[in-house]
C-alpha cells in the first residue's frame, strides 16, 4: 500500500474518531414519551435490567452500537438501552411537566403575594382608623378644655360679683355663726354619744 493510501486511511479514521468523539461528549439523550425502558450492564442485554427508566429521564449518551446505546445517568451508573427509544430533544410530556410545575409554582407565590398585600392594606387601613381616632379624641379634649376655661371665667365672675356685693363685717358675722352652730353640733352630738353608752347619764 503506498504512503499516500496510508495517508488517506490515517486521516479517514482520525475524521472518524472525532465524530464519534464530538458526539459522545455534547450529546444528550432523553427516553421518548409515554415509555419504560429497561437499562443492562451488558449489550447482550441478558439478566436482570440494572434500571427502570421512563420517559423524560436524562442521560449522557457514551456511544450507539447499532440498535444499541451505552449511556450514563446524572448519578455515575452506565449500561445499555436500546437507542430505538432515544431521542436528543426534550419530550414534549417532560417540557409540558416542567412547565405546570413552573405555573404551580409561580401561582403559589402570586397567592402569596396577594396575601402579604391584603396583610398590609389592613394595616394601613387600622393604622388611618387609629389615627382618626386620635385626631377625634384631641378635638373633644380641646373642647372640653375650652368649657373649662368658660365655667372657670364664669366662677371668677361670680365670686367677684358676691365679693363686691356683701360687706366685710357680713363675713365675720356669717363665719362666727357658723363656727358657733359647728361647736354646738359637735358638743350635742358628743353628748348624745356618751348618754346612749351610759344609760342615759351624762358621763365625762
Amino acid at each position: 500500500m503506498s504512503s499516500k493510501a496510508q495517508l488517506l486511511r490515517f486521516r479517514y479514521w482520525v475524521v472518524a474518531l472525532m465524530f464519534v468523539c464530538v458526539g459522545a461528549q455534547a450529546e444528550t439523550g432523553y427516553v421518548t414519551d409515554m415509555l419504560q425502558l429497561d437499562m443492562y450492564a451488558t449489550q447482550a442485554m441478558d439478566g436482570a435490567p440494572l434500571k427502570k427508566l421512563r420517559s423524560g429521564d436524562s442521560f449522557e449518551i457514551l456511544e450507539r452500537t447499532g440498535r444499541y446505546a451505552r449511556v450514563r445517568l446524572p448519578g455515575g451508573q452506565s449500561g445499555w438501552v436500546k437507542s430505538l427509544y432515544l431521542v436528543t430533544t426534550e419530550p414534549a410530556r417532560t417540557r409540558l411537566n416542567a412547565l405546570e410545575k413552573q405555573n404551580a409554582d409561580l401561582l403559589a407565590q402570586l397567592d402569596a403575594l396577594n396575601k402579604q398585600l391584603a396583610e398590609r392594606t389592613s394595616m394601613v387601613a387600622e393604622l388611618e382608623g387609629d389615627r382618626g381616632t386620635e385626631a377625634e379624641q384631641l378635638a373633644a379634649a380641646s373642647e372640653e378644655l375650652a368649657a373649662l376655661r368658660d365655667r372657670n371665667t364664669a366662677l371668677e365672675n361670680t365670686l367677684s360679683s358676691y365679693g363686691s356685693s356683701v360687706p366685710l363685717s357680713w363675713l365675720i358675722i356669717i363665719s362666727l355663726l357658723a363656727l358657733a352652730l359647728g361647736v354646738a353640733a359637735g358638743w350635742y352630738f358628743i353628748d348624745s354619744r356618751s348618754r346612749a353608752r351610759h344609760g342615759g347619764y351624762r358621763v365625762y
